[in-house]
């Protein structure tokens, strides 16, 4: 039973049945009691968020993740919450497992129920059926913010690191301990993180006067399986590198786990970088180097970027220039970029 079933077999508006719901006095008593007994009777839970529409009060954001397993998106979502409510805000999270379909059948979905905003990483940069849904979403008073990935060219409101600069400063580490022949296990180029870690590690070699070889330029797909597979056509290559530099917090455990399978030792055998903080190493003997950034920080500024779009809807301000928010990233050095002989 929905609102509409019930207002149909107490032979009222929608309308009527939502304001018995709420407890508006308006409605006549004898309606109101043969409403209540049909709702009664058919052990109606109303919608929170049809109810919050009713009253006009939609305090609902939308956050739609590739990952929900995913670390990373979790700590985003941390720092996404905390801000939430100091705005009396709730947010949901929600996963797209990188599938465009998927999303854009939860960007319909969020259109038709109304919530207050979308914050969202998209599964690719310039996927139109996407950016259309988006358009229509701000053009409906629903303001939209991209988190660490973002969409070419369009004019949506973002938070990000510095991709670029973060690989740049990981691969020029093991160029500063001897290292020439250096791998990236990289993302789709479709991505902001894909594509910017890329350019941060040919720049990097370009600088160095290291050739690059096309060979030791392997997508991992930011998933652990895929990454696993690239760290083993890596290292049966003819001429292996003697270091790697992982694009993501999947990919280096994509690698770990093919190196402890195949014995190869980090720190003897191969150097490794990764990017992002892995939480669980700590609770073992591997001291990895890796690129950090304040990632529950960025969930932080994405939700006070949306409550600045709110604010300018409610004045009645038309979105000129978007706003973009850029958080430094930060070598931490711990010897696995070090190959000890």
């Amino acid at each position: 039973m929905n609102i509409y079933d019930i207002a149909k077999k107490a032979n009222v508006s929608p309308a009527t049945v939502s304001r018995v719901l709420n407890g508006n006095q308006s409605v006549r008593e004898k309606t109101r009691k043969k409403v209540q007994q049909i709702i009664d009777e058919s052990n109606y839970v109303p919608n929170s968020l049809a109810r919050s529409l009713s009253v006009g009060d939609i305090r609902n954001i939308a956050f739609l993740a590739p990952d929900i397993e995913n670390s990373f998106f979790s700590k985003i979502l941390h720092g996404l919450s905390d801000t939430a409510s100091q705005y009396d805000y709730n947010v949901f999270m929600y996963g797209t497992n990188d599938d465009l379909e998927v999303e854009h059948r939860m960007l319909e979905g969020i259109r038709k129920e109304m919530v207050k905003g979308v914050v969202l990483i998209p599964v690719t940069d310039n996927d139109e059926k996407t950016i259309e849904l988006l358009k229509g979403l701000e053009k409906n008073q629903i303001p939209v913010v991209l988190l660490d990935r973002d969409i070419r060219g369009e004019n949506f409101d973002g938070v990000y690191s510095d991709d670029c600069q973060g690989a740049k400063d990981a691969v020029n580490c093991l160029i500063e301990e001897g290292h020439k022949k250096i791998a990236i296990v990289t993302g789709d180029e479709n991505t902001r993180p894909g594509r910017e870690r890329l350019k941060g590690y040919r720049k990097a070699l370009k600088e160095a006067g290291i050739e690059e070889k096309p060979e030791y330029i392997v997508n991992g797909h930011f998933k652990e399986n895929m990454s696993y597979k690239v760290c083993q056509k890596l290292m049966e290559l003819p001429d292996p590198p003697t270091a790697i530099f992982s694009s993501n917090n999947l990919t280096t455990l994509g690698c770990l786990k093919y190196m402890k399978e195949h014995k190869i030792r980090i720190g003897k055998d191969i150097s490794l970088v990764g990017f992002d903080e892995i939480h669980e190493l700590t609770y073992t003997e591997l001291e990895l180097t890796v690129v950090d950034r304040p990632i529950y920080e960025m969930g932080c500024a994405a939700l006070e970027l949306f409550e600045m779009s709110v604010r300018s809807m409610e004045e009645g301000r038309n979105k000129v220039l978007k706003h973009t928010s850029l958080v430094e990233t930060k070598l931490i050095r711990r010897g696995s970029e070090i190959l000890k002989k």
